[in-house]
């Protein structure tokens, strides 16, 4: 049976069955699931299952719905999908669903038609790319200075340490 599992705060643990047809989540009590936390709206969203599918609907909630973490307005749920709905996860779990969902069919695969090769610098592993060099003199003045400020305030203080 298909369900959504609680996975975050006060709501890990929990379970709600989602049957056929549709069911609403949100705040207020008129909900099919009621949420009771200030970031769900009174109307969140909803799941409307038929058959072998089942689709989850945005309902211009204000923290929005996301599966996968992507933002969505509406899309189609699988199994192990992480659904957060505001600051609430909930992991659906539908393993009678896995087998129907087609979900790796729609990569873009590109062959490559020349050559491969690594790049030319693994210098810089950091998505910011490295420091530009001619900065990196400066922070070594800068460091040298704290250091010498560190070190004679040490002194300092254990020449009074001595002499107390």
């Amino acid at each position: 049976m298909a369900k959504l599992s609680g996975m975050s705060g006060e709501f890990k643990g929990r379970e709600f069955p989602i049957e056929q047809g549709e069911i609403t989540i949100g705040r207020k009590a008129d909900n099919t699931i009621l949420l009771d936390h200030p970031t769900i709206s009174s109307h969140h969203c909803r799941i409307v299952r038929s058959g072998d599918s089942c689709v989850l609907e945005d309902l211009d909630s204000t923290n929005g719905t996301r599966v996968n973490s992507r933002d969505v307005r509406e899309a189609i749920l699988h199994h192990k999908d992480l659904i957060q709905l505001g600051s609430i996860e909930f992991l659906f779990d539908a393993p009678e669903l896995a087998a129907a969902s087609a979900r790796y069919t729609d990569a873009n695969a590109e062959m490559a038609t020349g050559a491969m090769s690594a790049p030319q610098d693994f210098a810089s592993i950091s998505p910011f790319g490295a420091p530009p060099k001619e900065r990196r003199g400066f922070w070594y003045v800068v460091l040298a200075i704290v250091g010498v400020i560190a070190l004679a305030s040490l002194l300092t203080f254990i020449f009074m340490l001595i002499n107390a």
